[in-house]
């Protein structure tokens, strides 16, 4: 069952526009491994405008801020057509095909473009002019994608969904008095002992912690890494 990630999805002011040529991309970082299947934007078109919108996922430059001009990591689309006129925008998810495996604490770029369609027609995407979201940032692109430069202090409006990655181990999951011993999803609602062999407590495991919990079976287990 895919999960919200990140995101950031409230406090929109304003709105920008992308056309087939004005490229626009919100950063974002996970802060857990998992796969990302599809993104949430806050959108909304000119009565006139056509086509469609591609919407895909990319690394960032050498790890850093802007969108890479390489390939999209993974894609997909949405009909102009069945985008709201309301100034204010509306929520739509857009399927990533296959979707992609992110790397948690690796920033990545959600790149909105609208092949075919002109300055006067176009899409635009929710954002927020005093942005608070800490793990990226607004930048946009006047030549397809080749350059990209930074607004600064701005978030667009996006959730981003995936499904959770599923340690590979068993462990105690359960609590203090009620337990049992299977596999522990990341971030899931269910709490296994985190900590080391002297000092542990009950919670819920997380990708590439520094903590370690139990690890094998009831009758045999070692402390591992999560």
């Amino acid at each position: 069952m895919a999960a919200l990630c990140e995101y950031y999805n409230t406090g929109d002011n304003s709105h920008s526009s992308a056309v087939q040529w004005l490229w626009r991309a919100q950063a974002f970082t996970p802060s857990v491994n998992h796969k990302i299947t599809s993104v949430k934007l806050k959108l909304w078109r000119d009565a006139d405008a056509k086509g469609t919108v591609t919407v895909s996922i990319r690394n960032t430059w050498a790890g850093g801020p802007y969108p890479d001009v390489e390939d999209d990591l993974c894609s997909g689309t949405i009909a102009v057509s069945s985008i709201t006129t309301d100034h204010a925008g509306a929520w739509y998810e857009i399927t990533l095909g296959a979707g992609y495996d992110l790397i948690a604490d690796t920033k990545y770029a959600i790149v909105v473009r609208v092949p075919g369609s002109t300055a006067y027609y176009c899409v635009w995407w929710r954002y927020d002019s005093t942005g608070e979201y800490t793990g990226g940032e607004f930048w946009y692109s006047t030549d397809s994608g080749v350059n990209w430069d930074e607004e600064v202090g701005y978030d667009f409006m996006f959730e981003e969904w995936g499904e959770l990655v599923v340690t590979a181990y068993n462990t105690m999951v359960g609590s203090p008095i009620s337990w049992l011993w299977e596999q522990a999803d990341y971030g899931g609602a269910e709490d296994c002992p985190v900590g080391s062999e002297t000092s542990w407590v009950w919670k819920a495991p997380t990708s590439g912690g520094g903590e370690k919990t139990p690890q094998g079976a009831p009758t045999s287990f070692a402390w591992g890494s999560e």
